[in-house]
């Protein structure tokens, strides 16, 4: 009886369609102590995974600056620096996941989620067409995405025929409204994971890092050397990292709106 199939997200979205292209780039975060390496060595180099133990990973999430470390007193070096890199970087999409894969395995997402397999979240084989499905069905622009307004559940139900064999899709979209989330705003978020270093040369569109690393006469010299680099800084004060989220996310939204990546 395949009509009562249960679906996955990976088999919902294989037979979905749409003329939808993300205008998006992709998005790589971290600590700013990691910055002057990655601008010397050119590269955003593999680590050791702590959800995936067995494998050497670099992460990145589509579009948006979601970042992973909190720290209540952050030192200039513990701050996040943000850079933005054009999508035809990877030379290979190890996993895409529809949120944050290590909030998913540590059990901070709500079991409604979390009791389906993680198997059928994982959309690796379906590329970018994936990342263009999940924003045009669950936010519908690039912009509702960006601002982590995604659809109603009933919307997403009634234009995409969502019945009894679709738990798992609309387990997504109550994730994507915040239905009983306690995760951070990467739960909103496009996660892209990589297995091979990834190169910046002639990829790196834009950066956004804090003023102590924007003053620097030598990582200065670096990145000016980068043709069309769009730089941007923040100031830094007596702050939680949590509270130069936004400030954040305002300066990577005035990058795109200057690439033309976003109308508003």
């Amino acid at each position: 009886m395949h009509d009562l199939k249960d679906y996955t997200l990976a088999e919902f979205l294989s037979e979905q369609s749409t003329n939808f292209r993300s205008a998006l780039p992709l998005v790589h975060s971290s600590e700013s102590r990691n910055l002057p390496r990655i601008i010397s060595e050119g590269k955003i180099s593999v680590t050791p995974c702590d959800t995936f133990t067995d494998e050497n990973l670099s992460y990145f999430f589509h579009g948006r600056p979601s970042y992973r470390k909190a720290y209540d007193k952050p030192k200039d070096w513990q701050l996040p620096f943000v850079l933005l890199l054009k999508n035809t970087c990877l030379m290979n999409m190890r996993r895409i996941f529809p949120f944050d894969s290590g909030a998913l395995f540590a059990g901070r997402f709500p079991k409604y989620l979390s009791d389906f397999k993680p198997e059928g979240y994982e959309l690796a084989s379906q590329g970018n067409v994936a990342i263009d499905l999940l924003i045009d069905i669950f936010f519908g622009s690039d912009s509702a995405y960006l601002h982590g307004k995604a659809k109603p559940v009933d919307e997403v139900k009634q234009r995409r025929n969502l019945g009894i064999s679709h738990s798992e899709i609309e387990a997504l979209c109550a994730i994507y409204t915040r239905d009983q989330v306690t995760a951070d705003d990467r739960s909103l978020t496009i996660e892209i994971q990589s297995d091979a270093d990834v190169s910046i040369k002639d990829n790196l569109i834009g950066i956004v890092m804090p003023r102590p690393y924007f003053d620097d006469k030598r990582l200065k010299e670096h990145l000016r050397a980068i043709k069309g680099l769009q730089i941007k800084h923040y100031d830094v004060y007596p702050l939680s990292t949590e509270s130069y989220m936004a400030i954040i996310y305002d300066l990577v939204k005035d990058i795109y709106r200057k690439l033309g990546r976003i109308d508003d």
